[in-house]
């Protein structure tokens, strides 16, 4: 009992810490405290004090009730390399330019934003999304001398809404499809009307929300050079076209019986070595150059991509899993799952969407779906399709519903722009909950067909 009560404390402790990343001063040099210190300090006192050891640790990557932790870590850190290759071509940026400034009003430029958002975090992240077009819309509202919130917030939400299509749009789809057993043709078929509700939700939400905030003409005229985006054709026409391949590959992966990790890995292997090779054109400064006999080669653009992964999240993402494995042996995640034997089957569906978006701004949505994934195997569709949409959807709650949502704001403040928590939710809140709603009965409606 003490151990668990000892557990929890830790577990919340470690989000407290992984939100704030506080500094402390040692021998006059400051030290940030970031989510890799303190989850690798948090692991630490789990063993030190027992209550995890070694084999808790591998047995938490282990396959567990069908989910596979160490495949999720492929998954998710392999995909954010080869978006993060893709956004490197400049091809985003580029469309992101032209699609901005082909607008002549503030409505229609909202809606092309959007759209263009949306269409880009299905094939792509949120986190490519909003380290892509954040830059821009703050860009576009100094030259046109508009107020970017509408804009901003707008765009972060459609990131963390669209990410519901498909099971690669965010790593908690990726643990609730490997909870059920779900194909990506499956997740698709299951996902594709209640995110569609979600989307024209929000959309028509916000629309009515800022309506009056939208200008009526707009003039947007940004200089930026096109050699300056797009540095090598060739790289960006094979990155893009190798990214298509990697899309249509992971598409019918079912069929041809080749796993979504497996796809993944290869992938990036291919786009390593496609940046391999283009690295010495590529290369904006000469910081890892290797003498290949009488040649130099610069391969600082290759290192800069794989940094461009966001590696400190693996102690962290490891250490929930860890968290995850204590509470199932310690019977919380039972306990938790028979508070969810509802006979009413509307009523459960609806519950585990608020229930679960609500808890991922306590646990931060990876570590929530997780634990959630397990407290609910075996429960029907509709509980599963209920946890996807609270893990995403979550995140649009508070800045601390998805760790995109710390970055989002701290991009935000780099630009001068103050975001906190209460001034999210004034703009979100209402539009999450309704969200939430016609979506969950979109899942029910689902559910009885």
């Amino acid at each position: 009992m003490i151990a668990t009560i000892v557990t929890i404390h830790l577990f919340f402790t470690t989000v407290y810490l992984v939100i704030k990343e506080p500094e402390v001063v040692i021998k006059n040099r400051r030290i940030i405290l970031d989510y890799a210190r303190v989850s690798l300090g948090v692991l630490g006192l789990l063993i030190a004090s027992g209550i995890a050891s070694l084999t808790t640790i591998k047995s938490a990557i282990m396959p567990q009730m069908n989910i596979v932790p160490w495949q999720i870590l492929i998954i998710f850190f392999g995909s954010a390399y080869i978006c993060s290759s893709l956004d490197a071509s400049g091809v985003l940026k580029l469309i992101a330019y032209k699609f901005a400034t082909s607008s002549d009003n503030g409505k229609k430029l909202f809606l092309s934003l959007i759209t263009l958002a949306g269409i880009m975090t299905v094939f792509t992240s949120n986190d490519i999304v909003t380290l892509t077009l954040t830059p821009i819309v703050i860009y576009i509202s100094q030259y046109a001398g508009i107020d970017p919130l509408p804009y901003l917030i707008s765009i972060f939400f459609t990131s963390n809404t669209w990410s519901m299509f498909f099971y690669i749009g965010n790593p908690t789809n990726v643990i609730v499809a490997q909870a059920y057993s779900l194909s990506f043709g499956q997740y698709a078929k299951l996902m594709f009307f209640p995110t569609l509700v979600a989307i024209l939700t929000s959309v028509i939400a916000f629309y009515f929300k800022y309506k009056k905030k939208l200008p009526d003409k707009l003039s947007v005229i940004l200089k930026f050079d096109e050699k300056d985006v797009i540095k090598d054709k060739k790289y960006a026409l094979l990155s893009s076209g190798l990214f298509v391949i990697f899309f249509m590959t992971i598409a019918i992966g079912d069929f041809v019986k080749l796993e979504l990790w497996k796809s993944i890995m290869l992938f990036s292997a291919i786009y390593i070595l496609l940046n391999g090779v283009f690295s010495d054109v590529m290369s904006e400064r000469d910081e890892f150059v290797i003498e290949i006999g009488k040649y130099d080669f610069n391969a600082t653009f290759l290192v800069d991509t794989i940094k461009r992964v966001p590696w400190k999240m693996l102690p962290m993402v490891v250490t929930f899993f860890v968290f995850v494995r204590i509470f199932t042996l310690f019977g919380v995640t039972k306990f938790i799952g028979q508070l969810f034997n509802f006979k009413n089957e509307f009523l459960g569906t609806i519950v585990t969407s608020y229930v679960t978006a609500f808890a991922a701004n306590v646990m931060i949505n990876q570590p929530m779906t997780i634990f959630f994934a397990q407290a609910l195997w075996k429960r029907p569709l509709n509980y599963a399709m209920s946890l996807v949409l609270g893990s995403n959807i979550g995140g649009n709650i508070t800045l601390i519903g998805a760790l995109a949502g710390i970055m989002w704001s701290r991009i935000l403040k780099f630009y001068g722009i103050e975001m906190n928590n209460k001034k999210f939710m004034r703009e979100t809140f209402d539009v999450a909950l309704l969200t939430l709603l016609t979506a969950s009965l979109t899942i029910y409606r689902n559910s009885r067909l």
